[in-house]
C-alpha cells in the first residue's frame, strides 16, 4: 500500500469495516485514521447487521472472505433497509475478483470497489468524494424544488433540472457543465442570509435563460451550463466575479472562488431511458457525482487561497 500525503483532517467521518483479515484492517486503520476516519471493526455479516442501526455509519467497507456471507449478500442486505439508503457501500477487491464479480457487488447495492492494489491517495480521495455525494443524497430530500426567500432552485430542484438537461445534452450532443460558487471565506452566521440574497441578485441573475442555478447549502450556489465547456464556464466565473467584486453591496460574497466540472456521461443518465436493471438510487448517485466534484473542486480553491479550480475527474 503506498503512502499518501496526510492533512489535517477537516471533519471525521465513521468507518463500518466488515472484515475477518487482521492485515486488512490493519492497512486501512493506518491510511485513513489519519484523515479524520473514525473505524467501528466487525467480523461477520450477522454482526454487521444486528449492529449498523446502533453504529449508525457514514460509510461501510465490506471485506471479501466474510465466514457466513459474500460480500454482495451483505450488500444486498445492507442496502434492504439496515442502513439508509445514503450511506455508501463499497467492497474490497482482491487480487482474485473477476470482473463479474464486482458486477455482481455493484448489482447488490455496492457504490463502488476497492480495488487491488490499494494506492492510499486514490481510497481517501474515493471516500471523501462519497462522503460529499451522501450528504447531497440527505440534502435532496426534502419536497419542495426551491428556495422560497429567494426564488432559487434548492438542491432537489437542481437534481430534477439536472435530469432534463442531461437528456437534452445527449440528445443533441452538447456541452453540459457545474460550477459551484462561494465566497472564499466562510461568512458568519449572522450574515447568511445577506449574503444568499446577494448571490442570488449577482449570479442567479447573471446567466443565461439556457442554464439553471441553485443552492448546493446555505452560501454555495451551484449553476448548470447548457451547451457549455470548462472553458466558458470559467469565462461565466470571470464575468461574474468583476459584477461581484463591482458591486459595494456585495459584503463578505466577495473574494469569490469556484470550482468546475465538464458533466459526461458518467455523472447524467438520460431520462428518456427507463432500465430496470439500473437502481434509483444509482441514478441519484450519477447525477450528484457531478455536483460533488465541482463542490469538492470549490473547497480546493478555497484551501488553495481562492480562485477557479477545475476538478479532476481522471
Amino acid at each position: 500500500m503506498s503512502n499518501g500525503t496526510s492533512t489535517t483532517p477537516a471533519e471525521t467521518a465513521n468507518v463500518m469495516l466488515v472484515s475477518a483479515h487482521d492485515w486488512f484492517t490493519s492497512a486501512l486503520q493506518a491510511v485513513l485514521e489519519p484523515e479524520g476516519f473514525v473505524f467501528t471493526r466487525v467480523r461477520s455479516a450477522r454482526v454487521a447487521l444486528r449492529d449498523a442501526p446502533q453504529v449508525n455509519p457514514d460509510i461501510v467497507i465490506i471485506d471479501e472472505g466474510l465466514p457466513d456471507l459474500d460480500a454482495p449478500g451483505l450488500a444486498s442486505s445492507l442496502s434492504a433497509g439496515a442502513i439508509k439508503s445514503s450511506v455508501p457501500i463499497l467492497v474490497y477487491s482482491p487480487n482474485f475478483w473477476n470482473e463479474s464479480a464486482q458486477a455482481a457487488a455493484m448489482r447488490a447495492g455496492a457504490w463502488d470497489i476497492i480495488k487491488e492494489p490499494i494506492r492510499s491517495n486514490l481510497v481517501v480521495a474515493k471516500l471523501r468524494r462519497l462522503l460529499e455525494i451522501k450528504r447531497l443524497i440527505e440534502a435532496t430530500e426534502e419536497g419542495s424544488l426551491s428556495d422560497m426567500a429567494t426564488g432559487l432552485f434548492n438542491l432537489a430542484g437542481m437534481m430534477r433540472m439536472l435530469r432534463v438537461m442531461g437528456g437534452a445534452s445527449r440528445r443533441h450532443g452538447t456541452s453540459l457543465s457545474c460550477v459551484v460558487l462561494g465566497p472564499t471565506t466562510m461568512p458568519s452566521a449572522d450574515s447568511v442570509g445577506a449574503l444568499r440574497d446577494s448571490a442570488a441578485r449577482l449570479w442567479g441573475q447573471g446567466i443565461r435563460e439556457s442554464d439553471v442555478c441553485g443552492w448546493i447549502d446555505d452560501s454555495e450556489l451551484g449553476i448548470i451550463t447548457f451547451g457549455t465547456d470548462a472553458a466558458g464556464v470559467t469565462s461565466l466565473v470571470r464575468r461574474l466575479t468583476e459584477r461581484t467584486e463591482a458591486d459595494p453591496a456585495a459584503g463578505e460574497l466577495a473574494p469569490v472562488s469556484a470550482g468546475i466540472v465538464e458533466l459526461t456521461d458518467r455523472f447524467v443518465e438520460d431520462s428518456d431511458i427507463e432500465s430496470p436493471r439500473v437502481a434509483p438510487m444509482a441514478t441519484r448517485i450519477a447525477g450528484l457525482s457531478g455536483i460533488a466534484a465541482a463542490r469538492n473542486a470549490l473547497r480546493e480553491a478555497r484551501e488553495a487561497g481562492g480562485g477557479i479550480r477545475i476538478a479532476d475527474i481522471s
